[in-house]
C-alpha cells in the first residue's frame, strides 16, 4: 500500500518535519509507504479537467493547510486523510465555531470581527465595544489562522485591544471570551477514526496558552466518558477522521471545546502518554483504504 503524506515546503524547506517523519516510520511498521511530498512540489494543473504535476497515488495523509492542493488532488481522485473540506474548517477558527455552535457544543463565547480590506481602523470601534462589554477584561484575541498558539494573544485593557486589532491589518480574527479557570492549561484529545486513541493535559506556567511550543508540557490523562463522547461529537461534526480536540476548563470542571485540529502534533502525546498515534493514524488508514478496495 502506497501514499503521500503531503506538508508545507515553505516552512520546511529542507527536509519534511518530525511529524511527518515519524509518520512515514509508522507506516513503515504497519506495510503502508508513505512518500513525504512538500506543497512546493506538486501543483494543481487546472484546464477543462484537474490534474496534478505529478503522478498520483491513490491516498495521501495531508499533513498541511494547503486546502487549494488539497481540494485539487480530491478532483483528481485521490482520497484524502483528512479531506479538503474538514482541514478548511479546523484551518479557520471561525468556521469551526460556526460549524459547531448549532449543535450545542459548548464554547467560549466569541465575536467575529467585520471583514476588512484595509487595515483595521476606527470602522471597527461599534464592534470592538460591543464585544468588550459582553466579554469583559482580560480577553483573548485570536486570528482565524495560525498554529502552535502563536497567533494567539490576551487583551488586558481596551487599549491592548485596539493596539492588537489594529496589528491584525486585513486578517481575519475573531475575539473570545478568557477562561480564567483555565489560564496556561488545556486539554487535548486525540480522535482516530471513531475512538479516542490518547489524551493529555497541557500545563504551561508562564504563559497563558498551554500549547507546547509556548512552553507548556503534557501529562497522561485519562477522559470521562463525557469528555470523550464530546471530543468523537466534534470531529464527526467536522468530518475528521484525525483529530486533536482541544478543551478548555471552568470553575466547576465544565468543559469548552477551544479547537479542532485536523493534522494536531504527536510528538508530546506519544511521548507522555506512551501511546504510538502516529501508528494508529497509519491502522485507520489502512482501514479505509481496504473498506473501498485499496
Amino acid at each position: 500500500m502506497q501514499g503521500w503524506i503531503v506538508y508545507n515546503g515553505f516552512w520546511n524547506k529542507e527536509e519534511p518535519p518530525f511529524a511527518v517523519k515519524s509518520l512515514v516510520q509508522a507506516g513503515e511498521k504497519e506495510g503502508v509507504t508513505l512518500k513525504a511530498v512538500p506543497n512546493t512540489a506538486v501543483y494543481a494543473h487546472l484546464t477543462s479537467d484537474a490534474a496534478l504535476t505529478e503522478e498520483r497515488p491513490p491516498f495521501a495523509l495531508f499533513w498541511d493547510k494547503d486546502v487549494r492542493l488539497a481540494r485539487a488532488m480530491e478532483a483528481t481522485g485521490m482520497r484524502l486523510y483528512n479531506t479538503a473540506s474538514a482541514v478548511a474548517v479546523c484551518d479557520d477558527k471561525s468556521a469551526t465555531q460556526l460549524a459547531l455552535c448549532g449543535h450545542g457544543i459548548p464554547m467560549p463565547e466569541t465575536f467575529v470581527a467585520p471583514m476588512t480590506y484595509v487595515a483595521y481602523d476606527e470602522a471597527g470601534e461599534r464592534f470592538l465595544q460591543t464585544a468588550e462589554q459582553q466579554l469583559g477584561y482580560p480577553l483573548i484575541v485570536k486570528e482565524c489562522f495560525g498554529s502552535l498558539g502563536g497567533q494567539v494573544y490576551l487583551a488586558k485593557t481596551p487599549e491592548e485591544l485596539r493596539s492588537l486589532a489594529a496589528s491584525m491589518a486585513a486578517r481575519p480574527f475573531v475575539l473570545q471570551r478568557f477562561i480564567a479557570a483555565s489560564k496556561g492549561m488545556d486539554r487535548r484529545l486525540y480522535v482516530v477514526g471513531d475512538e479516542v486513541v490518547a489524551a493529555m493535559t497541557r500545563q504551561n506556567d508562564t504563559d497563558f496558552r498551554a500549547n507546547v511550543g509556548s512552553g507548556g508540557h503534557g501529562t497522561p490523562y485519562t477522559p470521562t466518558p463525557e469528555e470523550t463522547a464530546l471530543a468523537l461529537r466534534c470531529a464527526k461534526i467536522l468530518g475528521c477522521g484525525v483529530a486533536g480536540v482541544d478543551l478548555l476548563y471552568e470553575t466547576d470542571g465544565s468543559p469548552f471545546v477551544c479547537e479542532v485540529n485536523s493534522s494536531a502534533q504527536t510528538k508530546e502525546l506519544s511521548a507522555c502518554t506512551g501511546v504510538d498515534v502516529d501508528r494508529a493514524i497509519v491502522r485507520y488508514v489502512k482501514r479505509c483504504e481496504a473498506a473501498v478496495g485499496y
